[in-house]
């Protein structure tokens, strides 16, 4: 069974970022420039700069940066108390048409398992510069910013 715990997650502070819908994005990896653009146009504070940062000479480095002033200027706040997560996703079953489904799920805290073990499951195959991409995010950011 997996060791779970909960964690102090970073959550928007609405009032100094702005609207929820104009904040969030897709996945990094389905993203493309054009769309990351359009994010950014609707509103300056979306995830978008955190999870695909693209500016500066270290996109990664850039993206700390802009982490630690979001949490100076209070856009984003740390909980008080470790929790657990839930969410809820609504999409359409074929990208843009199709029936809505709906996914729930669990944000929390797991104790890293060797696969073999059959605890945690591997995500599907990854190539290794993607690996690498998040790898360098997370290091220069200490965050993780999606559930892929």
């Amino acid at each position: 069974m997996a060791d779970i715990r909960p964690f102090r997650a970073l959550r928007y502070h609405l009032e100094k970022a702005g609207n929820i819908q104009d904040l969030t994005c897709p996945p990094y990896d389905i993203i493309s420039e054009e769309q990351r653009q359009e994010y950014l146009s609707r509103n300056g504070c979306n995830l978008i700069r955190l999870e695909l940062p693209k500016e500066g000479e270290d996109p990664y480095e850039e993206a700390a940066r802009t982490l630690a002033q979001w949490r100076q200027e209070g856009v984003l706040c740390l909980d008080l108390e470790p929790g657990f997560y839930l969410y809820e996703e609504e999409f359409l079953s074929q990208v843009d048409r199709g029936e809505a489904r709906k996914v729930r799920g669990l944000v929390c805290r797991v104790r890293l398992e060797d696969f073999a073990n059959g605890v945690v499951l591997p995500h599907e195959e990854t190539l290794s510069k993607a690996k690498e991409d998040r790898f360098r995010l997370f290091s220069a950011t200490r965050c993780n910013f999606s559930s892929i």
